[in-house]
């Protein structure tokens, strides 16, 4: 429920604050007062197109912010959750957009910045507004099957069809996609076999060619290495003068005078340390000039090596890893293209089962939508004649289609019928209804949709266009009925329709200083009798417009039995 809604440089309006309660609300006030400015700004809060030269003039920045009740199991408190926000601690969310003259709109919810997509989603779940833009929506055959879809209470049904529909279309575009496969399957088989096949016979290795270029830099500097290798071996132990002839006197020395005086057994030890050092160096030397040995071809060998590898690089990836791993994909792929008459079978298979459930659900969809036509179309067949079209008829067609052309909205095509006069037959309400006649017809809809309809908060703005004074009680009994349980905002100009309110709201416009300004008043008592007694048109409160007046505010808890049909 929207509880309050504050506006700040939009327009006209310089700043007012309008606080809504339950049941039926309505805005009341002379042509051009601005009571319009304040549903555009609902608009705004719910995620509508903003535009810079909405700004109030000689302002730079216009803010919106409203202040809505969110019920804590509601869609739109699981919407907020989704989002990682959540209603404060009265169970209430703060929508704020601002405008800027430079086109910088934003957008925030409880004062962390949002998109305006989310604030769209939002909206969606608390508050509808209904103005002309929303007739014209009327006359869409898709914005009437969700309306029909809404009284069925189809919801989870359409959503079962929607993701059907989604299983059907993937399994058929995979379906054809191998089918279309199967015109070269032989080409693309014989390709994999010779892909794999030469993979395989490469005998790859991961790290192999990293391992052949050190072998290659050895062999290519083999006698550089040799010659190395021979200077160490010798200069430790190979000539007359070597480390470790030289370390073998001097241990002798050092053990000759030891025996003598113990304190020459220490430098004896680190003697000793140094000789088996020197021992560990010589056989790994060794080991490296008996490793160093030249093989006759085998630099040639390992360059065709490295060309082999190069030519199978540029053909299936920069590493030994690449390779191996496209050959495994190819691999895959070609015990699937060996296994394509059965996959494709397989595949056939499911898309019939798919089209199966498809075709359950769906039709199952359309018994619902037609169960809830037949019992639809009366209603607001009842409510078109109470609503002064006496001798009117409605009727909601339901038209199958076929499998092929189903979408995520089912097989069938709705199509709201009017016939506003007898002999007209029966229309699409596209073609026949007038702008009063349209008014009238939404509103007769929403009236009998409000029960089954979640949305907390219905606005309604002129809905009283076209219509007389005799039709105005009635309509004004149909919004009161149609607030029941829930919060109606109406922007009226009609004395019966303001009557029915449960709260009324005076909008007024004033100049000042050259400046207009706006000003919202909460009515009660004798300044709500003489706002219903102007709108009569009792100039100067005349005698008789305040008696029609107070016998309209006295009947506003006497509903007709016609408007709660």
């Amino acid at each position: 429920m929207l509880r309050e809604l504050r506006v700040r440089n939009l327009a006209v309006v310089d700043a007012v604050t309008v606080g809504f309660t339950g049941g039926l609300n309505v805005l009341t006030g002379e042509t051009g007062a601005g009571k319009s400015i304040l549903v555009d700004a609902i608009l705004l809060v719910r995620g509508a197109r903003a535009q810079a030269d909405a700004i109030r003039t000689g302002s730079d920045v216009a803010t919106v912010e409203a202040v809505f009740a969110v019920p804590p199991h509601s869609a739109a408190s699981a919407l907020l959750h989704e989002a990682g926000l959540a209603a404060d601690e009265n169970g209430e969310v703060v929508v704020r957009r601002e405008l800027t003259r430079a086109g910088r709109h934003r957008a925030f919810l409880n004062d962390s910045p949002v998109s305006v997509g989310l604030l769209e989603r939002l909206g969606d779940q608390l508050v509808e507004v209904h103005g002309q833009h929303e007739h014209q929506r009327l006359l869409e055959p898709g914005h009437q099957l969700i309306l029909l879809d809404r009284f069925a209470e189809a919801d989870a049904l359409r959503e079962r069809v929607a993701g059907l529909v989604a299983g059907y279309r993937e399994a058929g575009a995979a379906a054809a996609r191998m089918r279309a496969a199967a015109r070269d399957r032989a080409q693309r088989e014989d390709l994999l076999r010779f892909q794999v096949g030469e993979l395989d016979g490469a005998g790859l290795r991961p790290g192999e060619e990293a391992a052949l270029r050190d072998e290659l830099r050895r062999l290519e500097h083999a006698e550089r290495f040799r010659a190395a290798l021979a200077d160490v071996a010798a200069l430790l132990a190979d000539d007359p003068q070597s480390a470790a002839d030289r370390l073998a006197r001097a241990a002798r020395s050092l053990a000759d005078v030891a025996r003598l005086d113990e304190a020459f057994a220490a430098p004896l030890e680190a003697l000793e340390t140094a000789r088996i050092h020197v021992d560990e160096t010589l056989d790994g030397v060794r080991r490296l000039r008996d490793r160093t040995v030249h093989e006759p071809g085998r630099i040639d060998a390992i360059h065709e090596r490295l060309d082999a590898l190069a030519r199978l690089k540029r053909k299936y990836g920069e590493s030994e890893e690449a390779m191996l791993a496209f050959r495994e994909a190819a691999a895959l792929e070609l015990a699937r293209v060996e296994r394509h008459d059965e996959l494709l079978a397989d595949q056939e298979r499911l898309l019939t089962e798919l089209a199966g459930e498809l075709r359950t659900a769906a039709d199952e969809l359309s018994q619902r939508r037609r169960a809830a036509a037949d019992r639809l179309a009366p209603r607001v067949e009842r409510q078109l004649r109470a609503l002064g079209m006496e001798r009117a008829a409605f009727a909601i067609a339901v038209e199958p289609g076929r499998l092929e052309e189903v979408s995520e909205r089912g097989l069938d095509r709705v199509e709201f019928r009017l016939a506003a006069t007898p002999g007209e037959g029966m229309r699409p309400l596209a073609r026949v209804a007038s702008g009063g006649e349209l008014s009238r017809a939404m509103l007769a809809l929403k009236a009998v949709l409000a029960r089954a309809d979640g949305i907390p908060t219905l606005v309604f703005d002129e809905v009283d266009a076209g219509i007389g004074a005799r039709v105005a009680a009635v309509v004004g009994e149909t919004l009161a009925a149609a607030a029941e349980g829930r919060q109606v905002l109406c922007v009226t100009h009609l004395a019966a329709i303001a009557a029915r309110a449960d709260h009324h709201l005076h909008v007024a416009k004033s100049t000042r200083g050259g400046r207009t300004r706006v000003t919202v008043e909460t009515l009660t008592d004798r300044a709500r009798l003489s706002e219903v007694a102007r709108m009569l048109g009792g100039v100067g409160n005349g005698a008789a417009a305040v008696e029609h007046a107070r016998a309209l505010l006295a009947a506003r808890g006497r509903p007709s039995r016609t408007a709660r049909d």
